[in-house]
């Protein structure tokens, strides 16, 4: 049989865990045995004990049934702890190099690729290949020795009713290879509904303010019944050819069962089989005929789990768009210095170019402001220097160095980032603050904190420095979350500090005493802030205007308003 690449990348998976599986099997050589010699046992038991009466027969059947029911059941123990364990494990690491991988990859996949349809993955996705690959061993491996096994007891006990039992094998395996490939194709577009699904809820979830301020519960509704009736329908096409598999094995199961009474009969009025014989062939058929029907549902579930591992496997072979350099220049001690040479850049997403031929430079220490409209592309400059894009043509450099040549890790090991949405994580304070630099300790934690005029409410909590925040630090206002996020990026103690439009989301309050913090902390770094409010950059270096991702002006707040350009413009629409 022809490996196709997808299973060839499963089997990696699997093929470390070979010893388990080789020992998973040689238990399910026992346990296939001992079904076999349980079921033509049935027929001396009948034969000898209750036709023949043979009290020394009983005594030995007394004290051989449970010894071959104890091997069984030992067998039977071994064989479902090792599969679960092979199961377990393998998707174990699935999970962890998914969990990787999404880490890995460049900005663009996550502007690309929506949270709830990974999870959906990670989720739904990785249960149904566990659950392939602890069905395959079981249901094929474990009930094919087990058929095998009492097949031959067939056999053994008369050809001519087991070659009448063989027939069924090759119906069934026509039938199940046509339901196949309809049962895969379903099951993929199911997969991708439930990811659509997911998305819907989270989307309303995050949102219920804007959903029920502008009355837009209806229209949700509405847009989620829809993908909900497409998920129903393509889940129905895939239980359809599932559902229709175990009735066709069961079906020719019984017409099997019919013929054998009526050629049984036959044999045993014509004194060729006796009744023993025909009740060992009988519980051998019967015994046989659940892990034949577990055989022809297998399929259902290993569709399902390569459809699943498609969509996994999509995500495993994704690969960062910004790559590190295989031979990284070292960056060293950072001075500082900012460059942009030339930079054009458009997002992969979008059609329209956000910076245009874009130069300006920063030097070492100097506090640089970056203002303009919205989509003038103010945020895409902080995210440039991060490298979490490169430029379609031109280059970034610090210290003269184009980032392209440098390690991505050093070169965000050597700034710090302050956003407009501040982001903490479901961990105490600590944890929070020292995410970029984990071996911090206590004297520099709280030295950061001081310096973003944090310590005082971090220390008027309960627990102080070790109180949980919650799930994006909700148990704190805004202006607290904004001042753990000063305090996180100076502690770090960075070189160039990027401050993106750190203090708009505050009211005057906040943002007057955010404001105090952050000036606090510029003495001696090289601090580029992309502003809203004018009046937070009125005291930069350098202003650098941009107009349609073009540099429209610069220089001081003095110098651009004696120019009365669109500097001077925004400043007393603000005003």
């Amino acid at each position: 049989m022809k490996i196709t690449p997808d299973v060839e990348a499963l089997l990696g998976y699997i093929r470390p865990h070979k010893a388990r599986l080789l020992q998973a099997a040689l238990a399910m050589t026992v346990l296939a045995a001992m079904r076999a010699a349980v079921a033509y046992l049935i027929g001396p038991v009948i034969q000898t004990v209750f036709i023949d009466r043979n009290t020394e027969m009983l005594r030995l059947i007394m004290i051989g049934l449970p010894a071959v029911f104890v091997i069984k059941a030992a067998a039977d123990y071994a064989t479902s702890y090792l599969i679960n364990y092979v199961g377990q494990k393998t998707v174990q690491r699935m999970r962890d190099d998914l969990f990787t991988r999404v880490h890995q990859l460049s900005m663009e996949f996550h502007w690309r690729k929506r949270s709830s349809d990974v999870m959906s993955r990670v989720i739904n996705d990785l249960g149904n290949v566990q659950s392939a690959v602890q069905s395959v061993p079981l249901y094929l491996i474990r009930d094919l020795f087990t058929v095998v096994a009492l097949v031959g007891v067939l056999f053994y006990l008369n050809w001519r009713f087991a070659a009448v039992s063989l027939f069924i094998l090759p119906t069934a395996a026509w039938m199940l290879k046509v339901l196949s490939r309809k049962m895969r194709r379903s099951s993929s577009k199911a997969q991708a509904t439930m990811g659509d699904i997911s998305h819907k809820f989270q989307e309303s979830l995050q949102g219920m303010t804007v959903v029920k301020a502008f009355n837009y519960e209806e229209q949700a509704i509405s847009r989620f019944r829809r993908s909900n009736d497409d998920f129903f329908s393509e889940t129905m096409r895939f239980l359809r050819a599932s559902a229709i598999s175990s009735p066709l094995m069961e079906l020719l199961g019984n017409i099997m069962l019919v013929g054998m009474i009526f050629l049984g009969g036959r044999e045993i009025m014509a004194d060729r089989m006796t009744p023993g014989d025909f009740f060992s062939f009988i519980a051998a058929f019967f015994t046989a005929y659940m892990p034949l029907k577990n055989i022809a549902g297998l399929n259902t579930r290993v569709q399902l789990g390569l459809a699943s591992w498609d969509r996994v496997r999509q995500v495993l072979d994704e690969r960062p768009d910004v790559p590190a350099p295989a031979s990284p220049a070292r960056l060293g001690d950072v001075r500082g210095t900012v460059e942009f040479r030339g930079v054009t850049y458009k997002y992969p997403s979008r059609d329209t170019v956000v910076l245009r031929d874009l130069s300006f430079s920063v030097k070492e220490g100097e506090v640089a402001a970056f203002v303009g409209p919205s989509g003038s592309g103010k945020t895409t400059i902080i995210q440039l220097l991060l490298r979490f894009f490169d430029p379609l043509s031109g280059a970034v450099l610090i210290d003269g160095k184009d980032l392209r040549e440098l390690d991505p890790a050093e070169l965000r090991a050597a700034t710090g980032l302050v956003t407009q949405d501040t982001i903490l994580f479901d961990n105490d304070v600590t944890g929070n603050l020292t995410i970029g630099r984990p071996g911090a300790t206590e004297a520099e934690i709280r030295e950061a904190a001081e310096a973003a005029d944090a310590h005082p409410f971090i220390t008027a909590m309960p627990q102080g420095y070790a109180t949980q925040l919650g799930e994006r630090g909700v148990k704190l206002s805004g202006g607290q979350r904004q001042r753990l996020a000063i305090a996180r990026a100076i502690i770090k103690k960075p070189k160039i500090l990027l401050l993106d439009e750190a203090t708009s989301n505050l009211d005057t309050a906040s943002e007057q005493a955010v404001q105090a913090s952050i000036e606090r902390i510029l003495k001696g770094r090289t601090v580029l802030m992309v502003a809203h409010r004018l009046s937070t950059v009125r005291n930069a270096d350098k202003i650098f205007v941009l107009d349609k991702g073009a540099l429209a002006e610069s220089g001081s707040h003095e110098e651009l308003m004696s120019r009365g350009g669109v500097y001077k413009k925004l400043w007393e629409a603000q005003s």
